[in-house]
């Protein structure tokens, strides 16, 4: 029973992703017609499906373009050792759950170090020579731009900046992102207590301003809305 007990701890995470995955592909069925059909895989299911193509076509970086794939083959291999884990073990297979689950792991971490070095190679070349009140976002999805924003969000505090410019990424524009891009701003300006306009200076930016507390936020969802229609997108 021990023994079992211990291989189900192992497998179970691998469950949890591959269920997570089977939802996102059943949501996609169950879209109406003429909506939005690609299924986005985040966080720690990441497939990176029609998303990676998104990013591809706004940032051709070769290099850039290689990891996102080398990463979405990752996710895809992933997946399928967490299902094959998953048959095994309802299957009374304990020891080859274990491996597929255990090979699963492996290709979740190299499908999370592509995209980290995707994400920091993007965010360099699109924010070099920029002024450090600045910062572009393209070529990032939500948990990658989040990160970026708090660590400038901290840097401007500690140079005592008024404010940051935030350039929002057409990566960040499809369903799953904005889904997650909402709360994800929410908790940024209630963490640093800054408020947050939208569309200044340009179409699709953030502009932050520091010591004027936290603002009305109703127009995030005007602000998304028109970001899932592709209607805003800055380019400077």
């Amino acid at each position: 029973m021990g023994n079992s007990q211990s291989i189900g701890a192992v497998v179970e995470e691998g469950i949890k992703v591959y269920k997570s995955v089977k939802e996102q592909q059943e949501q996609q069925e169950h879209q109406p017609a003429g909506g939005y059909n690609h299924s986005q895989h985040q966080e720690h299911h990441e497939n990176y499906g029609q998303t990676y193509h998104q990013i591809q076509q706004e940032h051709d970086d070769p290099e850039y373009s290689h990891l996102r794939a080398m990463a979405h083959e990752e996710a895809e291999k992933r997946n399928a050792c967490y299902q094959r884990s998953q048959e095994a073990y309802h299957n009374g297979d304990g020891a080859l759950a274990k491996e597929e689950s255990n090979e699963g792991h492996r290709h979740d971490d190299l499908m999370k170090q592509h995209n980290r070095q995707a994400a920091d190679l993007v965010y360099a070349q699109k924010n070099d020579h920029r002024p450090p009140t600045e910062i572009d976002l393209h070529g990032l999805f939500v948990q990658e731009a989040s990160q970026r924003v708090d660590e400038a969000l901290r840097r401007c505090e500690r140079e005592h900046h008024d404010h940051l410019v935030i350039i929002v990424g057409k990566g960040l524009h499809s369903p799953g992102q904005i889904a997650k891009l909402k709360p994800a701003i929410i908790e940024l300006v209630q963490k640093y207590q800054v408020q947050c306009t939208p569309n200044v200076p340009n179409p699709g930016c953030l502009y932050i301003e520091f010591g004027k507390g936290t603002g009305d936020l109703s127009w995030l969802d005007r602000f998304a809305d028109k970001l899932s229609r592709n209607d805003v997108c800055a380019i400077m």
